[in-house]
């Protein structure tokens, strides 16, 4: 099995792992092959190998029983998406059959700064809503998602049980359906400082920082993204035109 090389050794072990794992179906409680099995078939030393398996059990997915070995203990819900469709993170978690939900939310006003002003062609100071969420997939986190919309495109009296779903739902119904995006993608790392919510000290996510932008190309609603390498797969299909 050949290792990706665009990551660091231990967290491209943790994700051949993974795929190991689901390529062979291990169901929760099975026993994985040993460090020794493991070293042989992706050709790296036990040292990276316990630390690949001790960042996994940290993360809940692994469980190891001494003097037997280390067992499934349960395997993240991973979404594969296509990057050039516009999805919302809800729209992800239920295309595979997982239950969406928010298990933190902030919302509060804020006047838009000189960079909110110029992502969402607005005056200075204009009132905007500014979101913070913590999605999940069922129980495993997902995303952790800042979104900012000028408050003049929603409702009065919103409450925050309506940001709890997705936000393009929530713009259609106001008369702004999202029709495309600007996307600038970033890998990042997070800790448990910046989303205390993770299982582990820090974990990658892919950053996507996006101006949406409704049928007549008016932008209304920037976002900050961060999706869960361990949760989220993402595809692109590149095409060569013909001569």
């Amino acid at each position: 099995m050949l290792l990706r090389v665009d990551k660091p050794l231990t967290r491209r072990v943790q994700e051949a792992l993974l795929r190991l794992i689901r390529e062979r179906n291990y169901q929760p409680g099975e026993k994985v092959p040993t460090e020794a099995e493991l070293g042989q078939l992706f050709g790296v030393g036990r040292s990276t190998l316990r630390e690949a398996i001790g960042n996994l059990v940290e993360q809940g997915i692994l469980q190891k029983s001494h003097g037997r070995g280390t067992f499934l203990r349960q395997l993240p819900i991973v979404l594969e998406s296509g990057l050039e469709e516009l999805t919302s993170v809800t729209e992800h978690i239920q295309k595979v059959g997982a239950k969406p939900s928010t298990q933190r939310i902030r919302v509060e006003k804020i006047p838009a700064d000189e960079r909110l002003s110029q992502k969402l062609q607005l005056p200075q100071g204009t009132s905007c809503y500014w979101i913070e969420r913590v999605r999940f997939a069922d129980d495993v986190p997902a995303a952790y998602c800042i979104d900012v919309i000028p408050e003049n495109l929603l409702p009065d009296g919103l409450k925050e049980q309506v940001f709890r779903d997705s936000l393009f739902e929530l713009l259609s119904k106001s008369g702004h359906p999202v029709s495309h995006t600007e996307s600038y993608i970033t890998p990042t790392l997070l800790t448990q400082q910046e989303l205390p919510e993770l299982n582990s000290e820090s974990a990658y996510f892919l950053l996507f920082e996006e101006v949406n932008y409704d049928v007549s190309g008016f932008p209304v609603c920037y976002s900050n993204d961060y999706y869960s390498s361990q949760v989220f797969e993402f595809k692109i299909i590149r095409k060569r035109p013909l001569d």
